[in-house]
């Protein structure tokens, strides 16, 4: 009776927040906010209570290249590449920071791609030579032993012909590979029905909001101090994107390492590892040292530009966990589907393997030759970017030609839709690796395929990240050949259902059938 009472009173506070949240919203888009797009020189488009991706998508179809909306934030939404030049490249310093924040309890929240200024200037200098080419040199063994057990795994499908089911082993794909790179970890269990519990929390750190859930989120946005008090005072866990099981075991493990880390470079003991955390952890140390050792401070703050706080490194690290596991599994759930779908490009990224790939694990300089396999990569990636959009604020006002973007607005950058812009795309609705041959590339603008972002900010791991991909569709494609028929899913000649919760998702699950090449 204590828990039904319990669980009728959170219900409650729910509805009341909910309720109250969303009058607010309501009264000041309505009454208080008077901000229009017009005195700017951009066409405004009027919106409800939608997520920014489907707003992007209705109001571009809708209203054409530049549109303004006023809900919930003073948006201009645009896919003219030479506005989104200038803003995320030309004009950078005014157009640093992002909007979007994941308002949650999870150390992920305050990853990198979330920071602002010098914060978000500081730490991805930290993390940038955690991905230089000498250290994907060196993750390359651990990767292609990954992809191997991936292999070994869909191979296994065929031959007790059982559907492969594709998201979980390319999750599960993932999640080793981050596990061993990033942070010494190993996790054993690529096709295994069961995932171990670090794969588990890596694929569950978020949960799947409700409809209603999604809505009051939305209605939050521009109420992000109430949102926050919300979530990270009162802790009420509906609004908290962040699941407490795994947010909870995450950072247990973490804690840890970074004790046996720091232990182990403070006694000098040799046992040092040689990955991401690692470096975190040296660069904590070492500005560790230098404070106690009396090195003048100001603020309470080393001058050195090289110090990073503990709960830092957990912040980035519980972020990379997220961001590897999101990338590499949604692009190649969506690459294996398109290759079942479509059997003669198949064919054709496989023929390339063999000509190209001599040895059991792909040497640098033969994965640097595989271009039809990279195209295929690469339309995967223009189709269902694993980012959707991606926002950046006015820090100052500016013009370019007849519209002007002020102080305090965002331009939010429909990643989505620039990448299937039939003006630049024709028939974009339609999977042709072939818009990626130099020639064809040649005829558009860089800008117009930006999967990772664009300019400064672009995504840290994006190397790492086609590395993983080039890998396991090699080891894959070299043992079975992929195919939908009339029990997969989809069946032969349906499509896959996507949804966009942050990332874009299927539902229900991709499974492909598998036949074994020998």
């Amino acid at each position: 009776m204590e828990e039904m009472a319990e669980a009728i009173g959170l219900t409650s506070v729910l509805i009341i927040v909910t309720t109250v949240t969303v009058f607010f919203y309501f009264v000041y888009n309505h009454l208080i906010n008077p901000e229009t797009w017009e005195k700017y020189g951009v066409k405004q488009a009027y919106v409800g209570l939608m997520e920014p991706s489907a707003m992007a998508e209705k109001v571009l179809r809708e209203h054409g290249d530049t549109v303004g909306v006023t809900r919930p934030l003073m948006f201009l939404i645009t896919r003219d590449l030479a506005l989104l030049k200038n803003v995320l490249v030309k004009d950078f310093n005014c157009f640093s920071d992002r909007w979007y924040k994941i308002v949650s309890t999870s150390p992920a929240s305050r990853g990198v791609f979330f920071l602002d200024g010098a914060d978000w200037k500081r730490i991805r200098q930290l993390m940038s030579p955690s991905f230089s080419t000498g250290k994907l040199k060196q993750f390359s063994s651990h990767i292609q032993t990954s992809a191997l057990h991936l292999a070994d795994a869909v191979q296994a499908c065929a031959r007790a012909d059982t559907l492969v089911k594709v998201r979980h082993l390319a999750g599960q794909y993932a999640t080793s590979i981050i596990a061993r790179t990033a942070f010494g970890l190993h996790t054993d269990c690529i096709g295994e029905e069961n995932d171990d519990q670090f794969t588990y929390s890596a694929k569950n750190m978020f949960k799947l909001r409700t409809t209603l859930g999604r809505l009051l989120i939305v209605a939050l946005l521009r109420f992000p101090t109430l949102h926050n008090f919300i979530v990270n005072t009162l802790r009420i866990p509906f609004i908290d994107e962040a699941l407490p099981s795994t947010r909870d075991y995450l950072n247990a493990v973490l804690e840890h390492a970074i004790a046996d880390r720091e232990r182990a470079e403070q006694e000098d003991s040799g046992a040092c590892h040689n990955d991401f955390l690692q470096s975190l952890v040296s660069v904590k140390v070492a500005a560790q040292t230098v404070q106690e050792e009396n090195i003048k401070l100001t603020k309470g703050r080393s001058t050195l530009k090289k110090i990073i706080t503990k709960q830092e490194i957990m912040n980035q690290s519980v972020f990379l966990i997220l961001a590897a596991f999101e990338t590499t599994t949604t692009t190649f759930q969506f690459m294996l589907y398109f290759l079942a779908k479509h059997p003669n490009i198949q064919e054709k990224a496989y023929r390339e393997i063999r000509q190209v790939v001599k040895s059991e694990e792909p040497t640098h300089k033969e994965l640097a030759e595989l271009g039809y396999v990279e195209q295929v990569i690469n339309e995967t990636l223009r189709l269902y970017p694993p980012v959707p959009h991606i926002t950046r604020n006015a820090l100052e006002t500016r013009t370019y030609g007849n519209i002007t973007i002020p102080v305090g607005s965002t331009v939010l950058v429909p990643i989505r839709d620039v990448h299937r812009d039939p003006k630049v795309y024709p028939d974009p609705e339609t999977f042709d690796p072939d818009r990626f041959s130099e020639a064809n590339k040649a005829t558009r603008d860089p800008m117009s395929f930006m999967p990772f972002g664009w300019g400064p900010r672009l995504c840290i791991g994006m190397r790492l990240a086609y590395l993983e991909l080039k890998i396991g569709l090699v080891q894959v494609l070299r043992r079975v050949s992929l195919e939908l028929n009339e029990n997969t899913v989809p069946r032969i000649g349906e499509e896959a259902t996507v949804i966009y919760r942050g990332f874009p998702q299927v539902d229900p699950a991709i499974e492909v059938c598998a036949k074994l090449r020998h």
